[in-house]
């Protein structure tokens, strides 16, 4: 979990810093935005699967060994 280690890291430095208070939320919104698109464009990548299709493959490449 880089990115929200990451994310903590500079959120207590913007808080320690003393910031505006508008500055910060204005980062943090921009952050959540930019982490949002990240996920749709993720998702329009690749097919997403359901924790229910992952193990099924999981057990069907366990039986082809």
């Amino acid at each position: 979990m880089s990115y929200i280690t990451d994310f903590e890291g500079d959120l207590s430095k913007k808080l320690n810093s003393h910031e505006e208070i508008s500055s910060v939320v204005h980062w943090v919104s921009e952050k959540i935005l930019e982490s949002y698109k990240h996920g749709i464009i993720a998702g329009k990548k690749g097919s997403q699967k359901t924790r229910k299709e992952q193990d099924s493959s999981a057990v069907s490449s366990a039986e082809a060994k």
